[in-house]
């Protein structure tokens, strides 16, 4: 089997219905689903393909494109278990201090007390207050206490390497349908859109069957490769995100647990009946293992339905019926596994498999006992190596490469860095200076947006000179809003036009420094009407 992993970074906020219903509040996944990945690849690759090869990469079920999960680091999160519980009266996490947590919106957290504010409080997941209902049925009681009352561990993901708890940040808009003809808003048309927060990555993992061409694997590849539109409202201000290949192995195998078979969901699972018709019914013979019993007291599952949108035929596909992610299925096997009944088993299972439903871990070591036991997550395949091609020495590559280079992924990751430091920048001096959230606090939106307008007109040094040199400069240490004093790492304090002018002195001479300046300003004036600053 082919595979290849891509983590996945949210330019924009992005929004992944969960449902197909449009009355009653939004809601989007916590994770960006494989159809979505299948849709992008197409929207690029269809009418490019031959008629044989495109319904081979995007019909024939050859090609597999999975969900994309929590990532960080060098390590992805699952979703939480359904058969993991704690005792209701107290929270089943550890608190470790730790400097990436801004990526996440992590269940319960607080900010720490250790003075900076760039560290946030990680949950991570107790192993000891944690048990696995597939083993035992009860929570353990202190002596001389009752029985605590057990709650299921439902949200978020669970990074098996440290036990990591994590929760993918959303965001609520507030919208309005437009009246084409009065160009205001139209009567009774409110509505708002549930999306993932920008600046997150996930991971995905891209398989394809030993059938498939490798050539034509990896174009679906270079298709997912860069810059991505994703999700709903791809022409408006969502869905913008980046996509580069990383090396990441698939679960290892787990250990034999005697007679038992443990299935863990890593995504949705829509399984069939004999007659291959879906069905919330699960049966062993659907799960390709005839000698085997599912034991229902020991699975763990969640159903859900939708009906998902098909873009290029401009309406809805067939309802699915589908088994949430993170449901467990125990199975008593009167015999043990084949290795064809293994291969087949870690292929995925059910229907829809090509766009990322139907995967699982089988007896992951986080499901192998009464508690979970967090170590680091060892493969036991290495990932399949991506050789990139020699560049060719041709004068019309290097003009195009000059015209959409990295520059430009760099410049706006620079405006990300800096519109983040801002923001908690001024959220430090607005409770020091104790300006409550309502109130305006620094430069307005109108004075970023003077901002704006000099880098669309100017680059290099003139936009640096605009903006801080002379008399008329936009941004003055004497001028309302910009002479806010704000508290600086060295423990002192500081205008604020200085320390944006000490922050935006560096890359001056870059060819990015405009662009850059313009994301920022977005990116603040944004912040400002969602009131974060």
């Amino acid at each position: 089997m082919m595979h290849q992993a891509l983590a996945i970074t949210l330019i924009e906020d992005a929004v992944f219905s969960a449902r197909s219903a449009t009355e009653g509040g939004h809601e989007s996944l916590d994770r960006i689903p494989g159809a979505t990945l299948l849709g992008a690849a197409a929207a690029k690759l269809y009418a490019k393909l031959d008629s044989t090869s495109a319904f081979t990469a995007f019909h024939s079920g050859l090609l597999s494109f999975g969900d994309g999960l929590p990532y960080s680091g060098d390590s992805v999160a699952y979703p939480v278990p359904l058969s993991w519980h704690h005792a209701k009266s107290e929270q089943p996490e550890l608190t470790i201090a730790t400097a990436d947590s801004k990526v996440f919106d992590f269940p319960h957290c607080q900010p720490n007390n250790t003075g900076n504010s760039g560290i946030e409080s990680l949950r991570k997941l107790d192993g000891h207050k944690i048990y696995n209902f597939q083993h035992c049925r009860r929570i353990d009681a202190v002596e001389g206490l009752t029985e605590p009352q057990p709650k299921q561990l439902r949200a978020g993901f669970v990074r098996p390497g440290d036990g990591a708890w994590l929760k993918p940040k959303h965001e609520l808009r507030l919208k309005t349908a437009i009246d084409p003809a009065t160009g205001r808003a139209a009567e009774g048309q409110l509505f708002g859109y549930d999306a993932l927060a920008r600046g997150q990555t996930f991971a995905t993992r891209i398989e394809a069957d030993d059938d498939l061409d490798p050539a034509l694997f990896e174009r679906v590849i270079d298709a997912l490769t860069g810059p991505l539109l994703l999700g709903r409202s791809r022409s408006a201000e969502y869905g913008r995100a980046e996509a580069r290949p990383i090396s990441l192995a698939p679960p290892p195998l787990g250990a034999s647990q005697g007679d038992l078979l443990t299935l863990w969901l890593l995504s949705d699972l829509a399984p069939t009946d004999r007659f291959g018709q879906q069905t919330l019914m699960l049966d062993h013979q659907s799960l390709g293992l005839p000698d085997a019993e599912i034991m229902y007291g020991q699975s763990f599952l969640r159903t859900r339905r939708w009906s998902p949108w098909n873009g290029a035929r401009q309406g809805y596909d067939r309802e699915r019926l589908v088994l949430s992610a993170g449901g467990v299925i125990t199975l008593k096997l009167e015999r043990d596994l084949t290795p064809e009944e293994t291969d087949r088993l870690c292929a995925g299972i059910g229907l829809h498999r090509e766009a990322g439903l139907g995967r699982l871990w089988i007896n992951p070591p986080l499901l192998a006992g009464k508690h979970p036991h967090f170590a680091d997550l060892k493969s036991v395949k290495p990932a399949m190596p991506r050789i990139a091609p020699q560049r060719p020495n041709d004068p019309l590559i290097a003009w195009l490469e000059d015209q959409s280079g990295d520059w430009k992924t760099e410049a706006e990751q620079t405006a990300l860095q800096l519109a983040d430091d801002y923001r908690k920048l001024m959220q430090r001096a607005r409770q020091a200076a104790g300006v409550v959230t309502e109130l305006s606090f620094g430069p307005s939106k109108s004075q970023w947006g003077r901002v704006l307008e000099a880098a669309r007109e100017r680059d290099g040094q003139a936009l640096f000179d605009t903006l801080f040199n002379g008399d008329s400069a936009i941004v003055k240490s004497t001028g309302e809003g910009w002479d806010e004093e704000v508290p600086v790492k060295t423990g002192n304090w500081q205008r604020l036009a200085d320390w944006l002018k000490e922050r935006l002195t560096e890359q001056r001479t870059d060819r990015g420094y405009a662009h850059s300046v313009r994301r920022l300003a977005r990116r603040i004036r944004d912040d400002i009407d969602k009131r974060r600053v």
